[in-house]
């Protein structure tokens, strides 16, 4: 007979484990909107529009037409993944953590350019890095699908 005292037993671990399950659809969703923020972000470094700051001097100096073509690619790998985990797609998860990892470099290196979107960027990175590795899911084994 169990008493529900030991540990991860009670509410307290059904609330965080349905926090941890809303943080992964929510992660989806993040991941979808990010993506396609970045490849209109990539658009309009390719057009060499006057949105973006002229940096010099920067270690990570790429030519504004690169850096547009990297996000346009990056953006539609993001949002496909993104789609995928709202999708329920069994793989999805551990892409997403990935290519959430690289997002969060590229927009630390895109920072001279797009300082304020490049920081919230990289916040939305983490919390969807946190959210996909912290889902256990109703089994508690990290297996939701």
């Amino acid at each position: 007979m169990s008493t529900g005292t030991g540990a991860g037993t009670g509410a307290h671990a059904e609330r965080k484990a349905a926090w941890a399950v809303g943080g992964s659809f929510f992660a989806g969703v993040l991941l979808l909107v990010a993506g396609a923020v970045d490849i209109l972000q990539g658009v309009a470094a390719v057009r060499s529009d006057a949105v973006f700051n002229r940096v010099t001097g920067y270690a990570y100096t790429f030519n504004l037409s690169s850096w547009g073509w990297i996000h346009i690619a990056l953006g539609i790998l993001v949002a496909l993944t993104g789609l995928a985990l709202l999708m329920r797609v069994p793989m999805a998860r551990y892409v997403g953590i990935g290519l959430a990892a690289v997002f969060l470099v590229a927009q630390f290196m895109y920072l001279p350019y797009a300082p304020v979107w490049a920081i919230v960027g990289m916040a939305l990175a983490a919390f969807v890095i946190w959210a996909l590795t912290t889902d256990r899911g109703p089994t508690g084994d990290g297996n939701r699908y």
